[in-house]
Formats: C-alpha cells, structure tokens, sequence
C-alpha cells in the first residue's frame, strides 16, 4: 500500500512541479526518487539502470530526429517560409480558418509518419505566424498542434503507421486497418469536437479581450512582411515540406529502412534544400547551431520523463496496480478502456500503457471470442485517452518549442487530447458492441 501511495505522490509531485515551471530533468530525478523511497527499492541500481537506462534509450533513440526536426523548424521560422506559407493559406481560406489549417496540417504530417515531436518542430512555425496574424491567444496553440497527431492519427485512422496501431497486429494477427468503420466514425467525431471546441474558445477569449502575445524573448515574424517581399517566393516556402513527405515515402519504397532512418533522411534532404533556397534569408551556421541547440534541449527533458516512467515501471507497487487492473471484472471492454487509460496516466505514455495491457490480457480477450478486428481499434483508441497528462513526452515536448507553460496551456490540451478522445473510446466500445467495425 506504501508503495501505491509513493506511485500516486510521485505522478502529484511531476505534475505540480511542471505546474510550477522548473525543469523536467530536475522533475523527473524527484519524481523517481519519490517511487524509489516508498518502494524500498535500490537507490543506486533504481537510478542507474531503470531511470539512465530509460533516458539513454529514448535519447539514443530519437537523437537524430530532435536534432533535424529542430533545425529543420529553425530553417523554416528564420527564413521566413513559414509566414509565406501562413499567409498564403490565410489568404486562400481566412483567418477563421487558422484551428482548421493547423489541424488539417498536423493531420497530414503525422498520418504521413512523421513522429509527435518532429511535427511539433516543424508545424510551430507556421501555427505561431497564423496565431499572430488572427490574434488568438497562444494558450491554445499547443493544444491545436497536438490535437490530430495524438489523437485522429495515432490511434483511430485505420492504416495509420503509429506503433499504437501497429502494436495490436502482433497479438490479434489483424493489419494496420482493422476496425475500419469504427475508425473513421471515432476519426469524425474526435476532428469536429476538437475543432469546435478550439474555435469556442477562441471567441471566448477574444470577448474576454484577450490577444496574442509573443513569448518573452520570442521574435514573430509579422505575416505582412510576406506581401513586403521580405519572405522567400510562395513556391519556395512549400518546397521543403513537399521535398520532406516525398523523399520520407520515397526512401522507405525504394531502400526499404525503417521510417525512422527514412524519416532522418527526408529531413537532411529538406533541410539541404531549405538552405540552399533560404541562403540569402538565413545566416545558415548560426540556424543549425541554434536549432541543434533547442532540438537537444527538448531531447533532454523528454528523455528525463521517460527515465521517471522507467522507474516506476520497475517499481513492486506498479506491478500490484497493472494486475488489479487487468483483472477487473467489468467485461473486456470495459477492463481494457479502464486499465490502458489508468496505466497510460501513470506512465504518461500511451504506447506504455497499451503494451503492458496486450502483453497481459491479450489471451483473455481472444478468449472471449469477440471479434478481433473490433478488439484491435477499441484497444488503440482507449490508448489515446489519458496518456495526455502534464508529464506526457509530446506535451512537454511542444510546450518548449513554443516557450509556453503548462499552466497556460494544459486545460486545453487535457480537454481535446484526453477528455475527448476518453469519450471517443467510450463511443468505439458501443459502436463494437452493436456489431460496427
């Protein structure tokens, strides 16, 4: 039971220190040590093997994809492309069409492969000149970049390559596609609730006198230096971004690597050419060293998180919880909806709380004979759901590319990528139930 409470301490203590603005290194080491303490676990092999161990592996991981979506970004801000493309979008569709442009765009992006935190690096420049140019406060801006790519294309879009949707595949022996129906009703309902909700708040806060403003230290280019002549040709800001999807899935047909390495490659390449069409606009050595800079600074405090849910992962009192979860007799769907979302919290992570599920209760819901394809979308869209807590990689992630706080922006975030999609996976446990997959 003191293990329990140290779990539930530790998870209080990460959220109100974020709350609080220190750093997310410092957050997660007295986080782990919180989990460390009232588990009685080893100090020394709890912080050297489970916390160093869990950070150096997302670190090694994704150390080149931070790096090159954060220069990339920096090339594309800097430059002044992503204001000819904000502004070129603006004038095509509006300014009440700032929430939708952003969406359809991080929709986009992730369906195509591209990862949460790379999307983050390379959509903020355009959001935040759109943000500028409609005056909407950036409260929501974090919200209105995470909301698709965490949600309608990371675990209810049949064929998207997300590892929620393709970690089903190895214990149902369904395809990335399963659950079609299912889906795309959920994929309908998330984007219009999400987009609803977004712009009502926008008209909120503009009645409550609200604008935007920069971030301190933070410099926006205005979106009418484009009509100036000061941003590079329209065709110019657009060629990277194509260049980027192209090559992504080019590379991935041709040479048959991982999407990652794929993903790595397609960014060089855009990066390459952005300079190279750029290089009157930019001061190249000093975008890379500053977008090198900020991309390893967001690695740090991502990977820390992940060294604290590392931790508690390894934790005696987290194996005492994942059982009485995965045993809960309220049905298959209603123990899968409770118990992914309740370990995704703890963890902050999605794809976490997901595995140890499958990993756990796979069997048992072969067992009950319900159709696995139905079984395989439920599982991925309940996986959305709270994982969105304030220690989430993604959250963290996009809260520093742009120099906001999560007391600012979590509200937002917390109702369009946790509570929403909660109810989305509540509506995909009914649309199952009825015989809709």
């Amino acid at each position: 039971m003191l293990g329990i409470l140290g779990l539930l301490l530790a998870v209080a203590a990460v959220i109100f220190l974020i709350w609080k603005n220190w750093h997310m290194s410092i957050v997660s080491l007295l986080g782990a040590l919180i989990v460390i303490l009232f588990n009685q676990m080893d100090p020394v092999s709890a912080i050297s093997e489970s916390f160093m161990s869990g950070m150096s592996s997302f670190a090694g991981s994704w150390f080149l994809l931070f790096l090159l979506g954060a220069v990339f970004g920096k090339v594309m801000g800097d430059s002044g492309a992503s204001v000819g493309i904000a502004n070129s979008l603006l004038k095509l569709l509006g300014n009440r069409s700032v929430v939708l442009v952003v969406m359809i765009t991080g929709l986009v992006l992730s369906y195509g492969g591209i990862g949460t935190f790379i999307i983050a690096f390379s959509l903020y420049p355009i959001a935040v000149a759109l943000f500028q140019k409609a005056d909407i406060p950036k409260k929501l801006i974090v919200a209105t970049i995470m909301v698709c790519p965490v949600t309608v294309c990371m675990a209810m879009l049949p064929g998207s390559p997300s590892t929620q949707n393709l970690l089903p595949t190895t214990y149902f022996g369904t395809t990335a596609y399963a659950g079609a129906k299912i889906g795309i009703i959920c994929s309908v309902v998330m984007f219009l609730t999400a987009y609803l909700y977004l712009n009502w708040q926008i008209k909120r806060a503009k009645a409550r006198g609200e604008h935007f403003v920069p971030s301190p230290g933070e410099s926006v280019m205005d979106l009418q230096s484009a009509d100036k002549g000061k941003t590079p040709e329209v065709w110019k800001c657009y060629v990277p971004i194509v260049m980027l999807l192209a090559a992504m899935f080019g590379f991935q047909i041709l040479f048959a690597i991982p999407s990652t390495f794929a993903v790595a490659c397609a960014m060089t390449l855009a990066i390459l050419i952005g300079c190279f069409l750029y290089r009157d606009k930019l001061n190249v050595v000093s975008v890379i060293n500053e977008g090198a800079a900020s991309g390893l600074g967001a690695l740090i405090a991502t990977s820390s998180i992940m060294g604290f849910g590392n931790v508690v992962s390894a934790s005696p009192a987290y194996e005492v919880v994942t059982n009485a979860l995965v045993n809960l007799n309220v049905g298959p769907l209603g123990t899968a909806l409770i118990s992914i979302n309740v370990i995704a919290a703890i963890t902050g992570s999605s794809a976490g709380g997901l595995n140890i599920f499958l990993s756990s209760m796979s069997e048992y819901l072969l067992s009950t004979g319900l159709n696995t394809s139905m079984l395989h979308r439920v599982v991925c869209i309940a996986s959305s759901g709270f994982d969105a807590m304030p220690h989430a990689s993604g959250i963290v992630v996009c809260n520093q590319i742009a120099k906001t706080s999560h007391k600012d922006t979590y509200f937002h975030v917390f109702i369009t990528c946790a509570i929403l999609p909660f109810c989305c996976a509540i509506l995909a446990c009914i649309l199952g139930t009825i015989g809709i997959v």
